[in-house]
C-alpha cells in the first residue's frame, strides 16, 4: 500500500486506538427519544448532534448507526460537516448551527441544507439563492436569550422575523430557537432564558407566524427542563454516553460509545531516586517498575494530565508518572507486578474505558486535565485511529 493513502482510518496494526461501540450509541438514541417524549408535550423527537465528527467518535458512522435507528434530523455546526452528509447520501434534515457566510449560500441550496440565520445580510443572499434555484428552503431562527455567542438579540427578534416574513419570500421559517448557557449551574437564569424566549414565540404566534420546530434543549436542557414550548430537543454529549450532570444517572440509563487503548511498547526497572521524562517532575521513591505507552499530546492525551492521570494495566489503576511527552506515557505498573499480574511487552492497556471491571471514565481524565469531557472526546477521538 502506499504510504500516501495510509489515514487513521486504515491505520495497520495500530498500537494505540480508539473503540466505538455502535450498539451503545443505539442504546443511547432510545433512551434519548423517550427521555423526550416525557419532557416534552408534544414532541418532534430529537436531533442528534454529530458536529466536530461526532465529538470525535466519527461523524459517517455515527450517522449511519443513527440513520438505522430511524433518526429524521441532524446537527452539525457548519456548511462543511453539512455537505459531507449529502455526498455520503444521507437524506435526513441537517440543520446548521453556525451562522454562515453569504458566500456559502448557494452551497446551502444546492446541498439542501437548513441553515441557522441571526442576520440579515445572509436571509436576503439565501432568499436570493433559493429564487435562483426556483425552490424555497427552510430556515432555523436563532435568539440570543443569554448565550452571547450567535444569534439575534431578544430584544430585536420580533422585528427581525416581521423582516425576513416581508422581504425573504423564498425563505420558510421553518424553526426558531435558543441555547442554554448554564442549565447546569443556574436553574434560575435558565428557567428566566425559558420564559422570555417563550414570550417572543407566543408574540409571533399572535401574529401568525408559526415554526414547525421550537428548540432550546441541549443535552442539560433535554434532561433537566421539561416544557410544552419546546417540540424538538438536541442532544449533544448524552448521545455519546457522558452525564452533563450527575443526578441525570437517576432518570436515563447512558452507556459510554467511546473507549481508548494501546499496547505496552516497553518494560523497565526505574531505580531509587531516579528522574523520570522531560524536567524529572518524578522521582522514584523506591525501586519501580513502568511501562511505556504509545500516546502523548499529539494523539489529543492532554499535557496536564503529567503526573495525575491513571490508566489500567492488568485490570488495575497504574498512575501516569512524570511529563506526558509528544508520543508516550510512562506508567508506574509496579502495584500490578506485585500482585502477580506482571504486565509484559504487547499487553493491552485501557486509556479510557473498562478492563476486567475497573474503569477510567471520560470524567475522570477531564477531572485530572482541568477540562471537560467533551475536549476529552474531541481531542483523543479526532486523532486516533478507530476500532
Amino acid at each position: 500500500m502506499d504510504s500516501k493513502t495510509l489515514n487513521f482510518e486504515t491505520a495497520i496494526h495500530p498500537t494505540t486506538w480508539c473503540e466505538i461501540d455502535l450498539k451503545a450509541l443505539a442504546h443511547n438514541f432510545e433512551q434519548l427519544q423517550k427521555l423526550a417524549v416525557k419532557n416534552m408535550s408534544h414532541a418532534s423527537g430529537i436531533m442528534p448532534v454529530i458536529k466536530a465528527d461526532a465529538y470525535g467518535h466519527g461523524m459517517l458512522r455515527v450517522a449511519e448507526c443513527l440513520n438505522e435507528c430511524g433518526c429524521k434530523y441532524f446537527g452539525v455546526s457548519n456548511t462543511t460537516e453539512g455537505i459531507t452528509l449529502r455526498v455520503a447520501e444521507f437524506k435526513q434534515k441537517i440543520l446548521l448551527f453556525e451562522s454562515t457566510l453569504v458566500s456559502e449560500a448557494r452551497d446551502i441550496v444546492e446541498y439542501k441544507l437548513t441553515p441557522t440565520v441571526c442576520a440579515v445580510e445572509m436571509a436576503q443572499a439565501l432568499d436570493h439563492a433559493a429564487h435562483q434555484a426556483g425552490i424555497q428552503i427552510p430556515v432555523h431562527i436563532k435568539i440570543d436569550t443569554g448565550m452571547g455567542r450567535l444569534g439575534i438579540n431578544e430584544t430585536q427578534a420580533l422585528d427581525f422575523v416581521q423582516t425576513l416574513r416581508t422581504e425573504c419570500p423564498n425563505l420558510i421559517l421553518e424553526g426558531v430557537y435558543t441555547h442554554f448557557p448554564v442549565a447546569d449551574t443556574d436553574r434560575d437564569f435558565t428557567l428566566g432564558q425559558m420564559r422570555r424566549f417563550r414570550d417572543i414565540v407566543y408574540s409571533l404566534e399572535n401574529q401568525f407566524i408559526t415554526f414547525s420546530y421550537v428548540h432550546a434543549g441541549n443535552s442539560m436542557g433535554l434532561g433537566d427542563y421539561k416544557s410544552d414550548l419546546f417540540n424538538l430537543a438536541r442532544p449533544g454529549i448524552m448521545l455519546y454516553g457522558i452525564y452533563p450532570q450527575e443526578d441525570l444517572k437517576k432518570r436515563i440509563s447512558l452507556k459510554p460509545v467511546m473507549s481508548v487503548k494501546a499496547r505496552i511498547i516497553f518494560v523497565q526497572t526505574i531505580a531509587k531516586g531516579r528522574g523520570i521524562s522531560y524536567g524529572h517532575t518524578f522521582k522514584a521513591k523506591e525501586d519501580i517498575t513502568v511501562a511505556i505507552l504509545p500516546i502523548g499530546y499529539s494523539n489529543g492525551y492532554l499535557r496536564s494530565l503529567s503526573n495525575k492521570a491513571f490508566v489500567l494495566v492488568a485490570g488495575m489503576r497504574c498512575p501516569v508518572v512524570g511529563r506526558v511527552t509528544m508520543d508516550q506515557i510512562i506508567v508506574d505498573i509496579t502495584a500490578a507486578t506485585l500482585s502477580g499480574r506482571i504486565p509484559r511487552i504487547g499487553d493491552e492497556a485501557v486509556i479510557m474505558g473498562v478492563q476486567k471491571g475497573e474503569a477510567i471514565p471520560v470524567d475522570d481524565i477531564a477531572h485530572w486535565a482541568d477540562t471537560i469531557s467533551y475536549e476529552i472526546l474531541c481531542s483523543l477521538g479526532n486523532r486516533l485511529p478507530r476500532a
